[in-house]
């Protein structure tokens, strides 16, 4: 995701489907103003690009948001998300309050970085979620939360055994599974997911080679199929 210097704003061209800019602290007020003329539909703070404030109130001002991505961060209060009525797309650390996701109800894609106070998410009409460092002391995924309406799922960094817990999505086309390195199993997967078209699962190598031709053949929906960088279909 490039992000360069346009005139006194840093801007992302590709960072969303709509040009995204930078939230800087110390050119908090004219990056906000800026925002409003533009206007941006898409912000996005880090500290590596000059983002070091503990709340999100300055987004408060830009209920047009649709787009937002912070990494990297400590936040304290991120209440001003709840203003976003129109907020499509969302990605933010977990180092921040819990959120009722149940208050988004415009969201639509997601980088959820876990943490199990979160709310709400399976009430969403989510299409993607990206689920990033999922853990449990089951060590199944019976406690994340899978709207039933999703058709990509990645998970990245869980400490399952196997894919139990996992809400059934007949409608899920898309599925990336990586660095999951207690993983031992994907023999629900045809159960959980029958209109499977692309699976990738990476990093995870406990799991049996031999299984990836079972999948193979059990899923037949599958057009594109790699299990630790081998070709399955």
């Amino acid at each position: 995701m490039p992000i360069s210097r346009e005139g006194n704003y840093l801007v992302s061209q590709d960072m969303t489907e709509v040009p995204s800019i930078g939230i800087e602290s110390a050119n908090l007020d004219a990056c906000i103003r800026e925002a409003i003329a533009h206007p941006y539909k898409s912000v996005f703070g880090s500290p590596a690009f000059g983002f070091f404030e503990e709340s999100l109130d300055a987004l408060g001002e830009l209920p047009h948001l649709e787009y937002l991505w912070f990494w990297d961060i400590v936040l304290k209060n991120i209440d001003a998300i709840y203003t976003l009525s129109e907020l499509k797309s969302f990605g933010v650390h977990d180092k921040r309050p819990a959120i009722d996701f149940s208050c988004l109800r415009s969201l639509r894609k997601m980088v959820w970085v876990y943490k199990s106070t979160d709310k709400g998410i399976s009430s969403l009409q989510l299409e993607r979620l990206h689920v990033w460092r999922y853990s449990a002391k089951s060590k199944s995924f019976a406690g994340l939360q899978t709207p039933d309406t999703l058709e990509e799922l990645e998970i990245n960094w869980a400490n399952t055994r196997t894919l139990e817990g996992l809400t059934p999505i007949s409608g899920l086309r898309r599925l990336q599974i990586h660095h999951c390195r207690n993983l031992e199993s994907l023999a629900t997967l045809h159960d959980l997911f029958p209109q499977l078209e692309h699976l990738v699962v990476g990093a995870c190598g406990r799991i049996d080679p031999r299984e990836g031709a079972r999948l193979a053949e059990a899923m037949p929906s599958l057009t594109h199929a790699f299990l630790n960088g081998k070709k399955l279909v």
